[in-house]
């Protein structure tokens, strides 16, 4: 490709100029920053000052709407990320951002990405204080204000709250851009101008006798030396020309010498047995001898010279050979050596000299390599270096006899191991090393087999020399001479000591649980079967106690793993302290655990060692510092009574603290027959509603929810209902429960939610849908499953219309039990447009501290309030509290079980917004519901 100079020159120049240009905007784009760095911060104090006093004034009146409005008037700035007024105990009295307010400091901290020392600041200078936050891109300003309280009828300062101003320091940097583009516009335009007057000079005056010069330079470098040029001027370009003019006639004349050189050359290359090549100074080849091109299979000489070094060498014969090149070239001096390549499955090994070749002038060009191939003597030679290397340095011990089997050598790793060195066993017989742990026989046995076989392997138990016994596997093989008969032998042996140690270990493993210590599952089974055969031998029975902590989810989730695994090792001494010698403790697994209690002549025994296990669990763990209380269910089978294998014996102690969960927990169950057929009876209930739910067998009704003033239908609530095969209805208070105990309950709580949002989508095509929305009964390990929420927002994406249409119902108890990992998700649901219902409130915890930390909008009331509504004045009080408690908190208020007209109009007298149940109907198909919410609503009057 070729360039002109008259473009070339001045667009260097012009790129040269352009980045001293963009350098020198650079230097003096942080003066332009600083500037308005100081611009922002006089706005700051400006701001704050003037809001100092205008909100000290508020106050002072007791005008809080007053402050609200000058708040969220100065923050409309969209330089203002927060503004935010603090009062003396850091609690966020008015806030720009509305969801701040009656929040304390830490709680709003990570949203404002800094720390409460600027707050302290304010107060103890009493003035403006500022930092910055260059990570957040921010300007933190700060400045106190007296808050006053009313005293009698006057009023009088009492504590400093604080105004914290977060401004955006990113339109500093866009002003800057803005302020340095113009100026860079302007100089770029006058660098342009420059470079086309620069280029059209050059054309002028040096760039047509350059082409001249090109032109000439091309012909040379095609052999046409007579071609010469008339050059006149004593300028550079003009000496130039008449100096290539005196250089081809000196390239004439050396061309004839070049030839006569080049014939004596040839006569050597073909001559020579030794393989002969000449490389240049960049490893091109110039020439090669036939043997060269024989031995590296080149056709001839134009086809090695297409070739570099890369296309004959591999990678680690071409440093070494480009190495050594670089060094007689630069040196001048000879080297002599070997070097080896590999060809056709064989390395060869070379004798090699190599010299530099040089011209007229001394300057070394070319080197020239005859290289004389030795690699038969060289393998030979190899071959016995190798063996040595390999005996002298192998990690196992070698011992060397001859045939009366007399120590003639032995390796470093035979030192190493036993101890002896060379000098203090030559000349010994083995049995130096003997450790008496093997018989006479077995030597004679051994010695045997070698003199049949030729070899005998085996692990042998041998003597150091400071009198230590160690385990080795030791390998003899005879030495066979050329005559065919045996001249010696030789042991190879490996120190297996760490190899059995890690036996041991694995076996721990195998049959112990990490964490406590305890027998685990493949040691239970073992001694289950053991102490089973047992019994059986001394006609005695046996029990199994299955014991499972309660509430360790909650502590483990709430307080860490850590703390779950110091719980469980803890868990496991106690237990461990309370049982016989002959009893087996197991960990079962997670917060499991089985104990084994052989000789067992009374069922009794059995309940006082299961009683004085639970004693033991209730007393109080110490996590973190902190008191915490567990208990345990218990159950207990009888060998051979309950089950005559190890398998049955272990589920019917399962079924039995199955039914001690049931119970209430904290409980011990015995297991009976009658338990064992509940648990068959929920084992094909389980697997009916697998089948039911892969065979439509489960449909969606809806319930309507009815505005206590207007009788218009407000919403509806999804209830799952299941109709066997035999057409009866199987009722959700049985099949619900196996469905959580199973795992159903996550695809099926995915289909509830997939069937009513397109249920949903029809009804809001058909109009149906206007401030109205379905709700949809979340289970507790639908709450904590960490992929509900993508599931759900996938399903609302796929149908248009589902906007402020679809809520979510919770029970406080699956939420409370699960808060840490239950409140990310709730909020998450909110964010993605889920109304949240809390259900059956004042059935569980009714807690007002966690009532108020969760997102919901909707409080529903439990049935059992409403029910004896109009019985009990103990209720209508408890459910004018509940009411008036969720209006305060902005929440929506609907009455569960609502049955009677007397129930409804109590309601409507204490102000409750919704209510739902039989007064109005009960749950109903899909298209029932329609119908009903085509209609004008129900009659509440």
């Amino acid at each position: 490709m070729r360039v002109s100079l008259r473009f070339t020159i001045p667009a260097i120049i012009l790129l040269s100029a352009l980045l001293i240009l963009l350098i020198a905007l650079f230097a003096i784009k942080p003066i332009v920053e600083n500037n308005n760095l100081d611009e922002l911060h006089s706005d700051a104090r400006h701001t704050i000052n003037r809001l100092q006093g205008t909100l000290e004034y508020l106050l002072q009146k007791g005008d809080l709407e007053g402050v609200r409005r000058e708040v969220l008037l100065s923050a409309s700035s969209n330089k203002v990320k927060h503004l935010i007024l603090f009062d003396h105990r850091n609690q966020v009295m008015m806030s720009s951002n509305p969801g701040y307010e009656n929040s304390s400091f830490f709680e709003v901290q990570p949203y404002l990405h800094m720390s409460l020392d600027l707050l302290a600041k304010a107060r103890e200078s009493r003035g403006y204080v500022s930092e910055i936050n260059p990570v957040e891109n921010s300007l933190y300003a700060a400045i106190p204000i007296q808050q006053y309280v009313r005293q009698g009828t006057g009023i009088r300062p009492d504590t400093l709250g604080v105004i914290l101003l977060e401004l955006d320091q990113s339109s500093i940097a866009v002003r800057s851009w803005k302020e340095l583009k113009y100026l860079f516009y302007a100089l770029l335009v006058a660098l342009i101008v420059l470079s086309v007057v620069l280029a059209w000079t050059l054309n002028a005056v040096v760039t047509r006798r350059a082409k001249k010069l090109v032109k000439q330079s091309l012909a040379y470098s095609k052999g046409q030396f007579d071609m010469t040029g008339e050059w006149r001027g004593w300028d550079e370009l003009g000496m130039l020309g008449r100096s290539l003019n005196q250089m081809a006639g000196q390239i004439q004349q050396y061309h004839s010498e070049l030839k006569t050189n080049a014939n004596l050359l040839e006569e050597l290359l073909y001559n020579s047995p030794s393989m002969i090549m000449l490389r240049d100074q960049e490893g091109r080849f110039i020439r090669a001898n036939p043997a060269y091109l024989q031995f590296y299979g080149i056709a001839d000489e134009a086809t090695l010279l297409s070739k570099r070094l890369p296309d004959l060498f591999h990678a680690d014969e071409l440093h070494d050979l480009e190495q050594q090149d670089q060094r007689v070239l630069a040196t001048g001096k000879p080297i002599y050596g070997q070097f080896a390549v590999k060809r056709q499955g064989r390395r060869y090994q070379f004798l090699c000299s190599r010299f530099a070749l040089e011209n007229e002038q001394g300057e070394r060009y070319a080197v020239c390599s005859i290289d004389t191939d030795i690699s038969d003597q060289y393998e030979k030679e190899e071959e016995l270096r190798l063996s040595r290397y390999i005996f002298d340095t192998t990690n196992e011990g070698i011992m060397v006899t001859d045939a009366n089997h007399v120590i003639t050598d032995v390796n470093a790793a035979f030192q190493r191991v036993t101890g002896y060195s060379l000098d203090e066993v030559k000349g010994h017989k083995p049995s130096i090393l003997n450790s008496g742990k093997q018989t006479s026989g077995f030597y004679v046995d051994m010695w045997q087999q070698i003199d049949t076989l030729g070899s005998w392997a085996g692990e042998i138990w041998n003597r150091k020399k400071n009198g230590d016994i160690y385990p080795e596997w030791l390998t003899i093989k005879s030495i066979v001479g050329g005559n065919g008969k045996i001249s010696g032998y030789f042991g190879v042996f490996t120190d297996i000591s760490e190899h059995k140690k890690t036996q041991d270990s694995l076996k721990s493993l195998a049959y112990y649980d990490p964490l406590t210590e305890l027998a685990n599952r493949t040691l239970c089974q073992e001694r289950l079967v053991h102490d089973m055969r047992l019994a059986d031998r001394h006609n005695e029975s046996l029990a199994l106690v299955f014991i499972d902590l309660d509430f360790f989810k909650h502590i483990n989730d709430s307080m860490g793993h850590e703390c779950g695994d110091q719980l469980l090792s803890e868990t496991a001494r106690r237990i461990e302290s309370q049982v016989r010698q002959s009893d087996t403790v197991v960990r079962w697994g997670g917060d499991e655990f089985i104990l084994i209690l052989p000789g067992i002549h009374e069922v009794n025994m059995a309940q006082i060692i299961a009683d004085k296990v639970r004693a033991q669990l209730k007393l109080p763990f110490y996590l973190k510092n902190t008191e915490t209380f567990i208990g345990a269910s218990i159950g207990i089978a009888i060998y051979p009574h309950d089950g005559s294998d190890a398998t049955t014996l272990i589920q019917h102690a399962d079924a039995a603290m199955y039914s001690a969960k049931k119970k209430g927990r904290d409980q011990i169950c015995f297991f009976d027959m009658e338990m064992n057929q509940k648990n068959l009876e929920q084992i094909k209930l389980k697997s009916d509603l697998r089948y039911a739910l892969d065979n439509n067998q489960l449909e969606v009704y809806y319930q309507p929810k009815v505005a206590i003033t207007t009788g218009e239908i407000v919403g509806m609530e999804a209830l799952l209902r299941w109709q066997g095969e035999a057409g009866q209805f199987i009722s959700p208070a049985e099949f619900i429960p196996v469905a959580e105990a199973s795992g159903l309950i996550l695809p099926i709580g995915e289909w509830v939610f997939s069937t009513v949002a397109e249920q949903v989508h029809l009804w809001n095509e058909a109009g149906l849908m206007e401030g109205r929305r379905v709700s949809v009964n979340l289970s507790p390990k639908q709450l904590v499953d960490p992929n509900l929420v993508e599931r759900l927002q996938a399903t609302v994406s796929r149908h248009s219309g589902l906007d402020n249409a679809l809520s979510i119902e919770i029970t406080e108890t699956a939420v409370i039990e699960n808060l840490a990992v239950a409140l990310p998700i709730l909020q998450q649901l909110r964010g993605i447009g889920l109304e949240l219902e809390l259900d059956d409130f004042g059935s569980g915890y009714s807690s007002l501290n966690y009532l108020r930390r969760l997102p919901v909008d909707v409080l529903k009331v439990d049935k059992s309030f409403t029910f004896e509504l109009n019985q009990k004045h103990t209720d209508i009080a408890i459910m004018d509290a509940i009411i008036s408690m969720a209006h305060t908190l902005g929440m929506t208020v609907v009455a569960e079980g609502v049955e009677s007209k007397e129930q409804l109009a109590s309601l409507a007298g204490l102000g409750c917004d919704t209510a739902q149940g039989y007064l109005f109907a009960p749950a109903v198909t899909a298209e029932k519901m329609q119908r009903l919410l085509s209609g004008s609503g129900f009659n509440v009057d």
